[in-house]
């Protein structure tokens, strides 16, 4: 009779330890495994995102602030638009004015129903993808995302 009963709970002793084990590698297993990444996701502020590319001394290439939403989920459906103050605020803290140079350009582009302002820097560019083009100085949630490419010698040259 105990051998009816104790089966039962192996059975399902082993079965919660192979579901353990089958489990989905956590960063520390998969740094050990592969390395350092090459690109992180971090959720800086409500609904934003920030993911970093790095470059061969594992300082960020590119910065792409974007609305939090699944990777699986990248392009549909399209996400709210960003708090413009809370891009802001990010850029500031990221690549704050002092660092990004002497402006050299800067352009907007109406396409699709959105804003594409270009502002190139010495040492950055940035692109940044409003609803208007307001979003700069807005306090609105008009921001669909915004790319910020450094212009380093460790960092890959992308055609724009």
């Amino acid at each position: 009779m105990l051998k009816y009963v104790l089966f039962p709970a192996c059975l399902l002793l082993a079965l919660f330890s192979f579901a353990t084990d089958a489990s989905a590698p956590s960063a520390q297993g998969l740094r050990k495994l592969y390395g350092e990444p090459t690109i992180e996701r971090f959720a800086v502020r409500s609904g934003i995102t920030l993911s970093v590319e790095y470059g061969t001394d594992r300082t960020a290439c590119q910065l792409l602030i974007a609305p939090t939403q699944l990777l699986v989920d990248v392009q549909e459906p399209i996400p709210q638009p960003m708090s413009s103050q809370g891009v802001s605020d990010l850029l500031q803290e990221v690549v704050p004015i002092a660092t990004r140079g002497k402006q050299t350009d800067s352009s907007t582009i109406q396409a699709g129903g959105n804003a594409l302002l270009k502002t190139d820097y010495e040492n950055v560019s940035i692109r940044r993808i409003c609803t208007s083009q307001s979003c700069v100085s807005s306090n609105e949630n008009q921001d669909v995302r915004t790319l910020v490419a450094f212009k380093r010698g460790s960092c890959p040259s992308r055609a724009e």
